[in-house]
């Protein structure tokens, strides 16, 4: 017989568990709960009908300045405005972390903002109706996408939710002031407001979301400061009108005074002398005007560079505010995954010694049958055999 040391034994024994064992066909799972296929559709669509709604309110802005003359500031201001508030509304709306949330926040603001160019106080905002056009076309848009999204029922509800949110919260202005509207619509749905913040998602949702959040405030930003600036510039206190009128009159004075100074050399000193007289005023006037218009400037400026520093502290600390929770999501799916694996390393621990023992059991049980069968079993046979024979 072979002698095999214990070593060698629990060694081959591993290997054979190891190699049948299906316990080892697990999938190593974060512990995180997946988003459903509903959720999923929610944020991919609602966020594609986000960018579709940046893109039809600056074509629309853009065809209603031209509408106007440059120098209707207030026509150009109310443009500047309406891109601004309602790219703002839409993004806060659209980019939440609750997919439903940000699908219905997006079609009330939708709502809201047709109502408020139908047949609100902004339907005679613009002379042209490229505004009121796009927004009923944005209004649809996001009914279609609500019910591509909600099942049947749930769309019927929550179209008649929307409109009386709707109704209930209307705009009054282009500031357009959003109300969050998705824990009303639960309420209205009758369903459970522990459904607010089911989960976050797997880590690659979770970044995903976090990227897509990243992505179109470093799109957006630029674009809202600079309409910021135009606006603030153009309804600044500083205008060029007086100050052309003032140098075409110098002008008109300067050019008589050489034409005097040509033609009549025997009346310059008079000339001169009435030239003091007259300038005098208006040199007086345009230095005036001139310290009152650099003043306001200043102050326009500073005021830019106060608007300018509080949206740069605002975006550092949203993409701080990003960092930070991306740093979470990772530290706790290290952990989880640490867990995993220290949970199925004991497992496969303790199945390989329940195996060992089973069969070790099995093998003295096979080992007293064989000591049975060799020695006894002759024994037996001969005694039955040598009785047979004492009887005949």
């Amino acid at each position: 017989m072979f002698r095999v040391s214990s070593q060698c034994v629990v060694i081959w024994l591993l290997s054979v568990v190891l190699s049948g064992c299906s316990l080892l066909e697990v999938k190593l799972d974060s512990q995180t709960t997946p988003l459903s296929k509903q959720e999923l559709n929610a944020r991919i669509l609602t966020r594609e009908y986000a960018k579709s709604f940046f893109t039809q309110v600056e074509i629309s802005a853009d065809q209603i300045t031209l509408a106007y003359p440059a120098s209707d500031t207030v026509h150009q201001s109310y443009v500047l405005l309406w891109k601004i508030h309602s790219e703002q509304g839409l993004q806060q709306s659209a980019y939440q972390t609750v997919p439903l949330a940000g699908l219905i926040d997006s079609w009330v603001f939708a709502t809201q903002m047709e109502a408020f160019f139908v047949s609100g106080d902004g339907k005679d905002l613009f002379a042209v109706d490229f505004a009121k056009q796009a927004a009923v076309q944005l209004s649809l848009e996001a009914k279609q996408l609500a019910r591509s999204v909600l099942s049947t029922s749930d769309y019927e509800t929550s179209r008649l939710f929307v409109q009386e949110f709707s109704q209930n919260n209307e705009f009054k202005e282009l500031t357009f002031k959003r109300v969050p509207a998705y824990r009303q619509w639960l309420e209205f749905l009758g369903k459970d407001q522990s459904e607010v913040v089911q989960t976050l998602g797997t880590m690659p949702e979770a970044m995903g979301d976090a990227s897509e959040r990243l992505s179109i405030m470093a799109e957006q930003t630029p674009k809202l400061m600079s309409w910021k600036a135009e606006l603030v510039a153009m309804n600044s206190a500083l205008s060029g009108e007086d100050l052309a009128l003032t140098l075409a009159s110098l002008r008109n004075t300067s050019s008589s005074l050489q034409d005097f100074i040509k033609n009549n050399p025997e009346y310059m000193q008079s000339l001169a002398q009435i030239m003091s007289e007259e300038m005098q005023p208006l040199l007086d006037d345009l230095s005036i005007k001139t310290d009152q218009k650099l003043n306001a400037l200043s102050d326009e400026r500073v005021a830019l560079e106060k608007m300018v520093e509080r949206e740069r502290n605002a975006l550092i600390a949203m993409v701080e505010k990003e960092r930070l929770e991306i740093a979470g999501i990772v530290t706790k799916e290290r952990a989880l995954f640490t867990e995993d694996l220290d949970r199925l390393s004991q497992d496969v621990v303790t199945l390989a010694i329940d195996k060992l023992m089973e069969l070790i059991k099995s093998t003295i049980i096979y080992f007293v049958l064989f000591i049975l069968v060799v020695f006894f079993a002759p024994l037996s046979v001969g005694y039955w055999l040598g009785k047979k024979s004492g009887n005949k």
